[in-house]
């Protein structure tokens, strides 16, 4: 069973301490006077980094009781997630869609102070029958559209194209279109669209096929044609061919010489192996695997393994876990919680390092000229001062930079009223 060496890792931690990482300065005044000896009491609420996952499977139970037992086990360690509108799933007939499903996804998020993309706009998998050649192009203007004009003040990101180097694996109006007018003229077509409707909005472009040439090609035409999308999603389906410590840092840094930050979008680590033939199909394909305790075990070791190289290199930017429930895509034992809604073994690993190892909260007491440091984790904190019998406190953000790889201070000038 896989595993990586020490060596890398604790290479990995040693980064992860640097770019990851700032040194904060906390200066206690009022009334323009600095106050020695004032309590400040620092508690991390939020990373800046994304950890998410998808979660397709709320609103699905219905029993209150586990709708709310799926929203403490995801928010208490998650921050982040990914609200499916795959074209034939959303719209099976025109002008039909999957609501008040998908909508529900979507305010479960925002009520939970969860950072959201939209995942995807463009994709050649997933094309709806009713969808012809003659009609294909005029379909994605009304398509995008309305999911903009409905949803696009929800979400902070968007998949705008999915999978773009693997088009021809597929031969419906979508990947035909693509075919004929050429994935740039596609994405600047997509692009167009969106910003239309959100001039600001972050746009990906995400792939699995991120270990052959032909994606890093693709990364060179997107740059070299400025094609105006954001950031780069790398998917991490690992139910059978594992990523080894080298090849999981030769992608990373290699996508990374190309500008874009790195999220990974959809990683999964399964608790047990496949029995026969793999099917990645996406309709409905249910495979058979072998699971057992040291499966779980192994999952959760490797899933820490992963977690750490990635988060350590400073171009990635977010992380998430594809699927957080068991055997929900292709019959995979891939969820960070069971069939019966337990936490495996891969969710309490994944929540010491979110939360305890990379996790920061400092009690500190400023000294003589008012100021009191510490050294953060990038993110949202809240910061509580006593000083003079009297408490107030602060909600102060500790900013990370696009590859960013340390150095440099952040400093918080606190006023008491």
């Amino acid at each position: 069973m896989l595993r990586y060496s020490d060596s890398v890792l604790n290479d990995a931690r040693r980064r992860i301490e640097q770019v990851r990482k700032k040194d904060v300065d906390i200066l206690v005044q009022r009334d323009g006077q600095r106050l020695p000896d004032a309590v400040v009491r620092v508690r991390m609420k939020n990373h800046a980094f994304l950890f998410g996952a998808v979660c397709y499977a709320h609103g699905t139970y219905g029993d209150p009781a586990q709708e709310q037992r799926f929203t403490e086990l995801f928010t208490n360690l998650f921050n982040y997630t990914m609200v499916p509108f795959h074209w034939k799933w959303y719209e099976p007939q025109r002008g039909q869609y999957k609501e008040p499903y998908t909508g529900n996804l979507v305010r479960w998020a925002s009520e939970n102070g969860l950072k959201k993309k939209l995942h995807a706009l463009i994709w050649h998998e997933l094309c709806p029958d009713w969808v012809t050649d003659e009609t294909v192009q005029d379909a994605y203007v009304r398509r995008i559209s309305h999911l903009m004009q409905t949803y696009g003040n929800d979400f902070d990101f968007f998949d705008l194209a999915n999978e773009t180097t693997v088009n021809d694996r597929f031969d419906n109006p979508v990947s035909r279109w693509v075919r004929r007018i050429g994935p740039v003229e596609m994405m600047r077509f997509g692009t167009k669209l969106v910003r239309a409707f959100k001039p600001d909005a972050t746009l990906l472009y995400g792939d699995w096929n991120v270990h052959k040439e032909e994606y890093f090609d693709f990364l060179k035409t997107l740059r070299e044609e400025g094609v105006d999308i954001d950031v780069i999603g790398m998917q991490s389906h690992m139910q059978r061919d594992l990523w080894s410590e080298e090849e999981t840092m030769r992608v990373i840094e290699r996508a990374a010489t190309y500008g874009f930050p790195i999220h990974f979008p959809e990683c999964s680590i399964c608790s047990g192996t496949p029995i026969g033939e793999l099917r990645y199909d996406s309709d409905g394909t249910v495979n058979r695997f072998f699971e057992n305790a040291e499966w779980a075990q192994w999952q959760a070791d490797f899933a820490s393994d992963f977690y750490t190289l990635v988060f350590s290199e400073p171009a990635v930017e977010a992380l998430s876990w594809f699927d957080f429930t068991d055997h929900r895509w292709l019959g995979a034992p891939g969820g960070v919680i069971d069939d019966d809604m337990n936490p495996k073994p891969v969710y309490r690993a994944l929540y010491d390092l979110i939360h305890r190892q990379w996790h920061t909260d400092a009690d500190l007491r400023t000294g003589s000229e008012g100021l009191a440091s510490a050294r953060l984790f990038c993110g949202d904190y809240e910061i509580t001062v006593e000083a003079d019998g009297r408490t107030q406190t602060f909600l102060r953000t500790v900013p990370r930079e696009h590859f960013y790889t340390g150095g440099g201070r952040v400093a918080f000038t606190l006023d008491l009223t």
